[in-house]
């Protein structure tokens, strides 16, 4: 057993020098060093095989591995680009990140930082502020940058756009209007999440007829043949599931 103990640390210390000289991240050291069978498995799998392969689906697991050991890696890196360039571009990457982690405040700053000058009526900035507003809880603040954004491009059609138009009435407690936002916007779509929201909604305005028979709908489209759920999709589903 120690001689194969010692093979073991062997192996990770020498995992531990090319880890070193390709520049592979400092936890690397710690994790083959402390716990050297497992750690050397871990290498080979997430870091050497990967390279090997080259493959989009193993830069994923690269990318899902270090999220795990690091979860505030990205916000890190994307903040301190915002902080060291100032570019719209930048700042924006970083604000979509503050709301990947629920930081909707620090993401409605960033995208109001940015929505000034040449970028004060750009459509795509206000899109996203429009969200964030909303996540952060201010459902009049959301309508107002939409309204503002239609003003500017009466012509700008975004289905996620008229999705938070739709989620900021509900919010304002304006039911009807929401329902007649979502009734547009389920017939256009792409995903489950306006049809089973437009159900959930016609639950609350005392039609649970119409709300089942469109979340059974949202149930059957989940299980048509040749059907691509993303991971939202499948949440949504799990919801009318629920409530059917």
């Amino acid at each position: 057993m120690p001689i194969i103990g010692l093979l073991h640390l062997l192996i990770a210390i020498g995992f531990v020098v090319h880890a070193n000289k390709t520049g592979r991240p400092h936890y690397w050291m710690f994790i083959l060093l402390f716990v050297p069978f497992a750690g050397s498995i871990a290498y080979i799998l997430f870091e050497l095989l990967p390279e090997l392969a080259d493959s989009r689906r193993s830069r994923k697991v690269v990318a899902d591995l270090r999220t795990v050991v690091d979860p505030h890696r990205d916000y890190r890196q994307l903040g301190e680009r915002a902080m060291l360039s100032g570019t719209v571009e930048t700042k924006c990457k970083f604000a979509e990140e503050c709301e990947r982690k629920g930081m909707w405040e620090e993401a409605v700053d960033l995208y109001r930082e940015v929505a000034q000058g040449i970028y004060a009526e750009d459509a795509e900035i206000l899109r996203r502020l429009a969200r964030a507003e909303l996540g952060a809880g201010d459902a009049k603040a959301a309508m107002a940058t939409l309204d503002r954004l239609r003003a500017a491009h009466p012509d700008y059609q975004n289905q996620d756009a008229h999705l938070t138009y739709a989620r900021a009435l509900e919010k304002d407690g304006r039911l009807q209007d929401a329902a007649t936002e979502y009734e547009a916007l389920s017939g256009y779509f792409v995903g489950m999440e306006a049809r089973t929201r437009y159900a959930l909604l016609l639950q609350k305005l005392g039609e649970p007829i119409e709300a089942r028979k469109l979340l059974s709908e949202v149930v059957r489209a989940s299980k048509a043949p040749g059907v691509v759920l993303s991971p939202d999709d499948r949440e949504w589903v799990k919801v009318a599931q629920r409530n059917a």
